[in-house]
């Protein structure tokens, strides 16, 4: 009887222990899947990307007056301690090393109105964007250009998606309403202030503190470009918009004091000859900062005045006082996520859209005379940037090209293809949500969007 008992069990625990594999398999299968390396050409995004494409137009303002600019700005750490956003999960900041800022630069040839709005925080909140879409009261010809200074020692708090909560803290809603209704009060105010002036364009070189962050044998390359715009107004005021492939990460990830990292000390340097400066993340994908000793502080005041140097030292090139502005956005086609767990298997698409909502993003184009804006809904690599010639290409049609990053939405990290599937880096693995060749996919869309910009 004994041992016909313990057969019974034996056999009930077996089932049990098959029983609950079986599940787990199921669950398994439920939640992971392969990743999908169908080639490019073949994926149905694809064609409907470049079907888009094909009928995709700028719309197109001449100017009926002589340029005006204007701009305002206003701090926006808020009245409380909340998370931080950037790095791991910090609780709340302790104090504020230097304040996180609100830019706002207003550009009018008579016929559009063109804000370029930026925010000293890790991304420009996609939530901050629905409700400036949905508060500002903008004629059809206004156009919103959105960045961030891509900080890692910011505020966090503006992410209401699952994933966001968990990695930057509860979200502040009522914060992010001020922080809407700040910028439509400034964006007015910017408005409100705007004088006749003539734009400059320029370029300065910061090659010296550019390092490859994924590939670490030199081969691959980086951009090491200082880009941007500076305004002289008839009043002889002055206004500079500045842009940068560099990840701000100069302070510790342990740190618990606000900053707005290099960006905020090459502002505060410029305000010598400038009595405003913008800055708007550039093509930060796979591009860290060189030669750096030590984290903190003192060396984020060593790159930023170094780079704030060699900006006031570019040579200004006038483009006029009378700028035709074209504006478009168009929507990047996207398939199914593909956020990988390991090199070849991947979180099933429920199960992103889950944590973070579906995949959105859109490139936003500003051509203000020749020099031509594009923001990405990324953290866009300058490696794709340099592989693919695109300064030349630009060139090529008279245009002088400044791609930006964080433009309100957000699809992860865009780098090189041949990375892909050699590299098992954090910007490789884990942080690209969209799958293989999107290298080569932002390299067509690129091109084609310049061909339509001289058009």
């Amino acid at each position: 009887m004994f041992f016909s008992v313990t057969t019974i069990e034996v056999r009930k625990g077996l089932k049990w222990h098959a029983a609950t594999i079986l599940f787990l398999f199921i669950l398994l299968l439920a939640l992971v899947a392969p990743v999908d390396y169908t080639p490019l050409e073949n994926q149905p995004f694809y064609s409907r990307m470049m079907n888009k494409l094909d009928t995709f137009q700028l719309e197109t303002y001449p100017a009926s007056q002589p340029t005006k600019v204007g701009w305002s700005q206003f701090p926006i750490v808020p009245d409380h301690p909340v998370a931080m956003a950037g790095y791991r999960v910090r609780e709340k900041f302790i104090d504020v090393h230097d304040s996180l800022y609100a830019r706002i630069l207003t550009i009018d040839n008579g016929s559009t109105t063109v804000y370029f709005i930026s925010v000293d925080l890790l991304l420009f909140p996609p939530a901050l964007k629905e409700l400036l879409i949905k508060k500002a009261k903008l004629t059809a010809s206004d156009f919103m250009y959105f960045s961030a200074t891509h900080t890692h020692t910011g505020v966090g708090g503006w992410d209401p998606t699952t994933l966001g909560e968990f990695l930057m803290g509860d979200y502040q809603e009522t914060w992010m309403n001020q922080l809407a209704d700040n910028i439509i009060h400034h964006m007015q105010k910017a408005k409100d202030t705007m004088r006749p002036a003539t734009i400059l364009s320029w370029e300065a070189n910061g090659l010296k503190y550019v390092v490859h962050r994924i590939d670490k044998t030199g081969k691959s390359l980086v951009d090491g470009k200082l880009r941007g715009v500076s305004v002289i107004r008839e009043d002889s005021t002055k206004a500079l918009l500045f842009t940068f492939g560099v990840h701000p990460t100069l302070i510790s990830r342990k740190g618990t004091s606000l900053s707005a990292d290099y960006p905020g000390v090459v502002i505060s340097e410029l305000h010598t000859e400038y009595q405003y400066s913008q800055f708007l993340a550039g093509m930060m994908g796979s591009h860290g900062v060189a030669g750096l000793p030590i984290y903190e502080f003192p060396f984020v005041d060593l790159v930023g005045k170094s780079l704030a140097k060699n900006i006031l030292g570019a040579e200004q090139i006038p483009e006029g006082n009378q700028l035709l502005i074209k504006t478009g956005h168009i929507k990047i086609e996207h398939g199914p996520s593909q956020l990988r767990l390991t090199k070849n298997l991947k979180l099933r698409n429920w199960v992103f859209e889950w944590l973070t909502g579906p995949l959105t993003g859109e490139i936003d184009v500003v051509k203000i005379g020749d020099i031509l804006f594009l923001g990405v809904s990324c953290d866009f690599s300058g490696e794709i940037f340099k592989d693919g010639n695109f300064e030349a290409k630009a060139s090529a049609v008279n245009s002088k090209l400044i791609i930006t990053s964080f433009n309100g939405e957000y699809t992860g990290y865009i780098t090189a293809d041949a990375h892909y599937s050699k590299s098992a880096h954090e910007e490789v693995r884990a942080l690209n949500w969209v799958g293989p060749y999107f290298g080569k996919y932002y390299s067509e869309i690129i091109e084609q969007i310049i061909g339509k910009s001289s058009q």
